[in-house]
C-alpha cells in the first residue's frame, strides 16, 4: 500500500475513534511510525487531508446510483442502504463531527452543500421515474419527494450521530439501519409499490 493511502486510512480510523478535532497530523505520523515531514509531503494541512477523505467518500457513494437497474428502480432504492451503511461506518467522523467540520472548513462546507444539492437532483429524477412506473403514489408532488429526501438524510445523520461504542458489537445494527431508512419510503408507495416492497423483503 502506498504511503499516501496508509496516511488516509490511519487518519480516518483515528478521526473515527477520537474525533477529527482531537487528531493532529503529528499524531498520524506517530501512529504510522513515519516522519511528520512524510505526512505533510502528501498532505500539507489537515484541511487538505479531510478534503481528500471527503472526496473518497463521495466517490464511494456516487457509485451506488450507477448500479441501479432503471427497469427495477425500487429494488435499487431498497438495497442502497446496505451499501451506504458500510460507507457511513467507514467515514463515521463525517457524521459525528459534521457541524464542527462545516464550521472549521468553509471550503469543505461549500462543497458539501453543492454535493448534497447535486445528489438530491439525481435522486429526485429517480423518484419521479418511480411515479411514472406506478411505484410511488401518483398524487405526490415534487415538494413531497423533496421532503422525503430531506427526511431520509436527516434520519441517516441522526442514526450515526447517536451510535455509541457498544452499538458496534450489535450484529443487527446494519439490518436496523436498513429497516429505518426503507420504512421512510413505505407511506409514499402505491399499492403496486407496496407489493414490490413486501416481495423484496421475503
Amino acid at each position: 500500500m502506498k504511503t499516501k493511502d496508509k496516511i488516509k486510512n490511519t487518519s480516518r480510523e483515528l478521526f473515527n475513534s477520537k474525533g477529527f478535532k482531537n487528531v493532529t497530523l503529528r499524531e498520524v505520523a506517530k501512529e504510522l511510525s513515519i516522519s511528520y515531514g512524510n505526512v505533510t509531503y502528501h498532505f500539507k494541512t489537515k484541511n487538505q487531508l479531510i478534503l481528500c477523505l471527503y472526496q473518497d467518500m463521495l466517490k464511494d457513494t456516487g457509485e451506488i446510483i450507477n448500479t441501479f437497474d432503471y427497469n427495477n428502480l425500487l429494488i435499487g432504492i431498497l438495497d442502497a442502504p446496505k451499501i451506504t451503511f458500510e460507507i457511513s461506518i467507514k467515514y463515521l467522523f463525517f457524521y459525528v463531527d459534521f457541524i464542527e467540520i462545516k464550521r472549521s472548513y468553509s471550503d469543505l462546507s461549500l462543497m458539501i452543500e453543492q454535493d448534497n444539492s447535486s445528489r438530491k437532483k439525481r435522486y429526485l429524477q429517480i423518484l419521479k421515474q418511480l411515479k411514472i412506473q406506478g411505484v410511488l403514489r401518483d398524487e405526490l408532488t415534487d415538494n413531497d419527494l423533496d421532503y422525503l429526501m430531506d427526511l431520509s438524510g436527516a434520519m441517516r445523520t441522526f442514526f450515526f450521530i447517536n451510535l455509541n461504542p457498544n452499538d458496534f458489537f450489535y450484529k443487527g445494527l446494519k439490518t436496523k439501519y436498513v429497516v429505518y431508512v426503507n420504512n421512510l419510503i413505505f407511506p409514499y408507495l402505491s399499492a403496486e409499490g407496496m407489493k414490490q416492497y413486501r416481495s423484496h423483503l421475503e
